[in-house]
C-alpha cells in the first residue's frame, strides 16, 4: 500500500512519537510510505484566489512547490493519515491549511451526492482517510465528536470517507490495523443539525467585526459583515484575519471588545486555516472574565444552509471555552456571488442583514427567525434531487467558472489531472 501521514503539529510531542512508531511499522511490513512533518514544509494558507481552479486546473497557481508535492502525494495514496493535536478544541491551523491546499484536487463543477451539493470528482481514485488527534487540557467527549463529524464532512467532500477517528492514547498495533484494513467500513456520516441558541445580552453600545476571508477586504464575508455594521449604526470596527503580522493586535482588540462577530467562508467545512491561526492565538484568553459576547458568520458557496451547521457546533463549543457569551451563528448559502451582483438582487439580503445589525443593538440579540430565513433553503426537498441533478449537467450551470477558465486560456484543461500516475 501507498501511505501518507500530514502530521499537522507544530512541535514535538507524543503524537510524533506515536506517528513514528506507525511509520517504521508501516514500512517494515514493506509497505511505501511518505510522512509530511507540515511545520517543515513552506506552505502558505490559502487565499481563495480559485487560481487552481480557472488558471492552473489542478494545481496551486502560486507555485507552491510544497503544496504541489504534498497534493501529488496525497491523491496517489491509498490511505492518507490526518494526524493534529488539538488547540482550541480542533485540529491545530497547519494541518487545516494543508486540508484547505487540496481544493485543486477537486473540481469546482458541483454534483449532487447524498442529496446534497458537492463538487464533483477531479481524479477517478482518491485514497481512504483517518483521523489522529492529541488531546489537549479539557478535551471531553463532545469536542471529539465535533472534530469527527466535521472530518466526515471534509471526507466526503474529498469524495471519500473517514474510516476512523481516533486519539494518539490509541494502541500503534490498531492503528496499523486501521489502515492496512481496506475492507473496514467507514464511520457514519452525521446528521442534519438544527440551529444553535443564542443568547440575549445587556445592549452593546460597541461592536468588532473579525473579518475571517482569505481575500481579505475584496471578499464576500466583508460585504456581509459592513451590512450588519450599517443596521447596528453605533461605532464599529473590522479586522482582517489575513494580516497575520497584525495578529497580536487583534487579539488585544477582542480582548478589550464589548461585543465581537467572527466573520466567514466556510472552507473544507470549517474554518479557513487563517481564521485558525487567531482562534489559537486567543488561547491565552480562554476563560478570561469580561470576554466580549461572541457571535459568527458562516456564509457558502454551497446553496443549502446545512453546510455550515457541523462547523456552527464548533464555533458554539468555542464560546463556551472562552467564556463569552454566545450570540448565535449567520448562516448563508450562496454567499459567492454577492461580490458581483447587482444592487437589486442584494437588497433583500443587505436588509436582513441590516436588521440583525439593529436588532443586536437594540435588543442585544441576533434575531432567531431572521437567522432562520438567511439560512432558506437548509436543505433541497429529497423530490428535487432529479431536477438538480439534471441541471448540474447543463452546461449553464457550469457558466460562472467556465466564463473565467475561458478568459484565462485555461478552459481546454479544466479536467486536467496533473497528479495522476
Amino acid at each position: 500500500m501507498k501511505i501518507t501521514i500530514l502530521n499537522g503539529n507544530p512541535g514535538r510531542s507524543a503524537l510524533d512519537t506515536s506517528l513514528s512508531a506507525i511509520e517504521a511499522a508501516l514500512q517494515a511490513a514493506g509497505h511505501c510510505l511518505t510522512r509530511f512533518d507540515l511545520r517543515d514544509q513552506k506552505l502558505r494558507y490559502c487565499t481563495g484566489c480559485w487560481g487552481c481552479w480557472v488558471k492552473t486546473p489542478g494545481q496551486c497557481s502560486h507555485g507552491d512547490a510544497a503544496c504541489r508535492e504534498m497534493d501529488r502525494a496525497v491523491i496517489n495514496a491509498d490511505f492518507v493519515l490526518w494526524a493534529a493535536p488539538l488547540i482550541m478544541g480542533f485540529p491545530a491551523s497547519l494541518l487545516k491549511m494543508a486540508l484547505d491546499k487540496h481544493l485543486p484536487l477537486i473540481h469546482p463543477y458541483m454534483v449532487v451526492d447524498q442529496g446534497e451539493a458537492h463538487h464533483r470528482k477531479r481524479y477517478a481514485h482518491y485514497p481512504r482517510v483517518g483521523l489522529l488527534l492529541e488531546k489537549e487540557a479539557g478535551t471531553d467527549a463532545r469536542d471529539l465528536q465535533i472534530v469527527s463529524d466535521i472530518c466526515c464532512r471534509t471526507a466526503l467532500n474529498f469524495k471519500t470517507r473517514l474510516e476512523f477517528s481516533l486519539t494518539s492514547e490509541t494502541a500503534v498495533e490498531e492503528l496499523v490495523e486501521r489502515i492496512l484494513d481496506k475492507a473496514a467500513r467507514p464511520l457514519r456520516l452525521p446528521g442534519p443539525l438544527p440551529a444553535t441558541a443564542g443568547a440575549t445580552i445587556p445592549p452593546p453600545t460597541r461592536l468588532i467585526l473579525f473579518n475571517g476571508s482569505p481575500r481579505g477586504r475584496s471578499g464576500n464575508t466583508p460585504i456581509f459583515l459592513e451590512q450588519i455594521a450599517r443596521g447596528f449604526g453605533a461605532p464599529t470596527e473590522m479586522r482582517h484575519l489575513i494580516r497575520l503580522k497584525e495578529t497580536e493586535a487583534m487579539v488585544q482588540a477582542f480582548g478589550e471588545a464589548e461585543c465581537a462577530l467572527l466573520g466567514f467562508p466556510l472552507y473544507t467545512d470549517a474554518m479557513p486555516g487563517s481564521v485558525k491561526h487567531f482562534i489559537e492565538a486567543l488561547a491565552p484568553l480562554a476563560g478570561r472574565k469580561n470576554n466580549p459576547a461572541l457571535g459568527f458568520l458562516v456564509q457558502s458557496g454551497f446553496p443549502e444552509g446545512l453546510h455550515a451547521r457541523y462547523v456552527e457546533r464548533y464555533l458554539e463549543k468555542l464560546a463556551e471555552r472562552l467564556g463569552c457569551a454566545y450570540l448565535g451563528t449567520i448562516v448563508k448559502g450562496n454567499g459567492e456571488g454577492v461580490r458581483q451582483m447587482p444592487p437589486a438582487a442584494t437588497r433583500g439580503l443587505f436588509e436582513e442583514l441590516q436588521r440583525l445589525g439593529s436588532g443586536l443593538r437594540r435588543e442585544g440579540r441576533l434575531d432567531p427567525q431572521i437567522l432562520a430565513r438567511l439560512a432558506i433553503p437548509e436543505r433541497f426537498p429529497a423530490s428535487m434531487g432529479p431536477f438538480f441533478q439534471v441541471f448540474l449537467r447543463l452546461l449553464a450551470s457550469h457558466s460562472y467558472f467556465d466564463d473565467m477558465l475561458k478568459k484565462n486560456g485555461a478552459y481546454a484543461q479544466r479536467f486536467a489531472r496533473p497528479f495522476e500516475e
